[in-house]
């Protein structure tokens, strides 16, 4: 193998592949080792492959033949300055999803210049782009094996997919992202003034759950147990903080989904973005607002812009006589952003958030009085999936180390649920403390069930934990909604 080694650096010979299928393979396997909820899916590996690997290989054997004809003596240019700028291109895609022009820019134009000076030691970088290739191919093998293949399946059936519904008014679930509940607006952190949001809402008919909590911090995460009313427990951190096949879970054919689906219900997904259709998931609901051809073909963009009150009062306009279940996820106000890095990052991060609630605040009760008016007699629910990280300078740092903090705890955990349906479901709304009861006692209502005790749920909540160096799954409330730092250990 030294002498292969050798002779290679020693030679005058080239090969086209290593100045484009190891950066490319390279950026690919980096893409799946790091992001693999967000791109395992053929359609965007096979926009991988042609983007990152087949159009880089045509232009390089264009420019090769040109310069074999025409500068045979430069070739070793060419291979310096393709290899780096189509590096720095692919995997600089691949770590922010997105382009870099400036520093691309600045980059290739630094390769150029570098190469009429060091292009002959090109092949170095090939054997070094070579190693990590090979090594980040076994830690990707690893990660699949471990973590991918081996993941158990974690849904059960359950029994409310059998219920027998007496009555079947139409059903929607508003989803606004990241909108506190009542109990964390009030505290110290929040100090949010949503007076007039909750008196205008409660005008309407609106009942409000003010400690109501998420059981996980994440949109998927969260909406995965809200769609199958059980807990995943994250896979005890295998997936980074992410939940395997939550997309499909969350939109496929999951026991809340079937169980409308079995009562004769039509079911609606309204979107405002893609975010729940990055990696293309198999869709089971009847009508989306959002087109596979929408979806972006190479990178993941959850950007989409759609008119969602608009599609959404278009479909509520032309439903037929069939009950009708509604999903609308709304990106909003969302959780804070990335300030870290500014001295004033929290005040910074909360008026930011206290804007996005009064924007989206109006937009919910806008949409209410629309279904007023047009269905007097559905059952609205508005439940968030989660707090909104007021309180920390950035996202990452709830993930960090155990909080003890309740307000901040709050922060993160206690989301927006409130119910517009008739008087007798009173008795049933009070016994929903956390997203996994939600539609169980949803269905018992609806099949004239007697309401279910809170204790009938494990209303726990949990959070991944990231200071130690490992990933490890933290009990942050128990099933009574107690303030607790427990760690959980994988069975």
């Amino acid at each position: 193998m030294k002498d292969r080694i050798a002779k290679y650096l020693s030679s005058e010979d080239h090969f086209w592949w290593t100045a484009t299928l190891l950066p490319g393979g390279y950026a690919i396997i980096y893409l799946y080792l790091k992001n693999y909820t967000l791109v395992n899916s053929w359609q965007q590996l096979s926009s991988f492959i042609a983007c990152f690997v087949l159009l880089p290989s045509l232009l390089f054997l264009l420019l090769d033949v040109l310069f074999k004809r025409k500068l045979p003596k430069r070739r070793a240019q060419l291979y310096w300055s393709f290899l780096l700028i189509n590096f720095s291109i692919v995997f600089s895609l691949s770590i922010y999803l997105g382009w870099r022009w400036k520093g691309l820019l600045l980059f290739a134009l630094l390769a150029i210049a570098t190469s009429f000076f060091i292009a002959k030691h090109y092949k170095k970088i090939v054997l070094l782009l070579g190693i990590m290739c090979l090594l980040a191919l076994c830690q990707l093998l690893f990660f699949i094996s471990t973590s991918v293949i081996s993941s158990k399946e974690w849904i059960q059936p359950m029994a409310f997919e059998s219920s027998v519904f007496q009555w079947k008014p139409n059903v929607y679930l508003l989803q606004p992202d990241g909108y506190v509940g009542e109990q964390a607006a009030n505290n110290n952190v929040y100090q949010l003034d949503n007076q007039s949001f909750y008196d205008t809402m409660k005008a309407q008919g609106f009942q409000f759950n003010s400690d109501f909590r998420s059981n996980y911090p994440t949109t998927l995460a969260s909406n995965s147990t809200l769609f199958t009313a059980q807990h995943h427990y994250l896979h005890y951190g295998a997936m980074n903080n992410e939940l395997m096949n939550a997309r499909d879970i969350i939109l496929g054919d999951n026991p809340v989904l079937n169980t409308f689906v079995n009562n004769g219900y039509e079911t609606h997904l309204i979107l405002e973005h893609s975010y729940l259709m990055l990696n293309y998931p198999e869709v089971s609901y009847d009508t989306n607002n959002v087109d596979r051809n929408e979806l972006s073909s190479l990178l993941p963009n959850y950007f989409l812009g759609k008119d969602y009150k608009k599609d959404f009062e278009s479909q509520v306009l032309k439903a037929n006589k069939s009950p009708q279940f509604y999903f609308v996820e709304i990106l909003h106000p969302g959780h804070i952003s990335f300030s870290k890095d500014r001295e004033d990052a929290i005040a910074f991060e909360k008026n930011k958030y206290r804007e996005e609630i009064k924007s989206i605040s109006s937009q919910l009760i806008d949409m209410v009085q629309f279904i007023e008016v047009n269905d007097p007699e559905a059952i609205i629910l508005i439940v968030a999936d989660h707090g909104g990280f007021v309180g920390y300078t950035h996202t990452g740092a709830a993930y960090a180390q155990p909080e003890k903090n309740r307000a901040l705890k709050e922060s993160v955990f206690n989301a927006l649920y409130t119910v517009k349906a008739s008087p007798d479901f009173d008795p049933f709304q009070k016994t929903v403390k956390s997203t996994i009861g939600v539609f169980p006692t949803l269905f018992a209502y609806l099949s004239g069930a007697p309401p279910p005790r809170s204790s009938s749920f494990d209303n726990s909540s949990y959070l991944l934990i990231k200071s130690t160096g490992n990933t490890e799954l933290y009990q942050y409330y128990d099933s009574y909604g107690n303030s607790v730092i427990e760690k959980v250990e994988k069975p």
